[in-house]
């Protein structure tokens, strides 16, 4: 068993806070008038801390045993054996549901404490510098000695560590966060054109504005920045940009046949009005939304970059940013292109058939003079090169 040994920072009292004027309560803790800074943590402002009274955790010792002792763990599943590691798991299983649980019985429950700060978990695998549980309260009042008070019985049972458990001023709440990424959002919205699309989050530990997209020209990310000043933006572009109005989306190739068999992408089965299903080779199948459908043949071999989300029903649907149209293969004693046999191959079968079998290859057999289309059911359609 590993023990450790904990130094502290001693007021006159015995829980440690900013060292302003308290009174003593039946616990024996001290009720806070005023919550002053007593030290910096990664910048965060330490207002108050729990005082480790036991160097024995017998509790706590055999909570971290099992940890370990999962197959899980052993296996490798949450990454290489490590202190580190170690650390991170303990704090996700103790002393992580324990803060939260007292925070959530303080402040009546986890909408309430949302009006009043946020609550996050650290861990050293993703970069932090030490594993722990951070409880910030923007405007700190006597509930953060009822929360100290709740826990400290923890620490002094031995159940849990009072190091891992710091307790700071928060610049903002999880509320107002929430609050400025419903406002982003619809400025967003207003900003998007047709096809673009934009992921949005506002993290909870820096409190930046984190956008992914691919339509937001610089004017539009300096616009954002300048409505709502008090918060750090971060963009990042996701995949190409979105067409700009007038341009085309299909993406045509150098090329448009080529003798050389090609192996990338997916063949289109189906074109209606402003959509296209495409299915087979290294595409999944999809409907697309897309609105130069109508420019676009049954058989030809595509690479789609999707905008926004797909759903993931079967076929998938989502939305096509733009299709890149593959250079056609067509042997040099072919009559048919690769595509006009995929094209046959449709017409024989009927689209319905390929909403659930993909195809898997398309060759050209010269001595039989056909083509073979190939199928994940493992059955073969022959098309006559002709």
């Amino acid at each position: 068993m590993r023990k450790t040994t904990y130094a502290f920072v001693l007021c006159a009292v015995l829980l440690v806070g900013g060292c302003g004027t308290g009174n003593v309560s039946p616990n024996g803790s001290v009720q806070r008038d005023d919550w002053q800074t007593i030290k910096k943590v990664d910048g965060r402002e330490i207002i108050a801390e729990l005082k480790q009274t036991v160097e024995e955790t017998p509790g706590r010792d055999q909570a971290v045993q099992e940890q370990l002792e999962s197959p899980d763990y052993i296996a490798g599943f949450y990454g290489e054996p490590s202190t580190a590691l170690e650390e991170d798991m303990a704090l996700q299983a103790i002393e992580g549901p324990i803060a939260i649980q007292a925070v959530e019985e303080v402040y009546g429950g986890n909408e309430a404490f949302e009006k009043e700060g946020v609550l996050f978990l650290e861990n050293q695998m993703y970069g932090a510098t030490q594993s722990g549980v951070w409880i910030g309260v923007k405007n700190p009042d006597e509930k953060v000695q009822e929360v100290i008070d709740w826990l400290q019985p923890k620490v002094d049972s031995g159940d849990i560590l009072a190091e891992p458990i710091y307790i700071f001023r928060s610049p903002h709440t999880q509320q107002e966060l929430n609050t400025i990424q419903d406002e982003v959002a619809t400025v967003l919205k207003g900003m998007n054109q047709e096809r673009g699309s934009f992921s949005l989050a506002v993290n909870t530990i820096t409190g930046s504005v984190e956008i992914g997209h691919d339509f937001l020209k610089a004017a539009q990310q300096k616009e954002l920045e300048k409505r709502f000043p008090g918060y750090t933006f971060h963009f990042e572009q996701e995949g190409n940009m979105i067409a700009a109005p007038g341009m085309s989306a299909i993406i045509h190739p150098e090329k448009d046949v080529t003798e050389m068999p090609v192996t990338d992408g997916g063949f289109i089965m189906d074109v209606s009005d402003g959509s296209i299903f495409v299915s087979g080779g290294t595409e999944g199948a999809t409907y697309y939304s897309f609105d130069e459908a109508h420019l676009l043949t049954i058989g030809q071999r595509v690479k789609v970059e999707a905008s926004g989300a797909i759903l993931e029903s079967y076929p998938a649907q989502g939305g096509a940013k733009f299709v890149e149209i593959l250079p056609d293969y067509k042997p040099a004693d072919a009559v048919l292109s690769e595509s006009q046999a995929v094209a046959k191959a449709v017409e024989e079968k009927g689209q319905e058939y390929f909403n659930f079998n993909e195809i898997h290859e398309v060759r050209y057999d010269k001595k039989l003079a056909a083509w073979i289309v190939k199928v994940d059911d493992g059955s073969e359609i022959k098309v006559e090169d002709q």
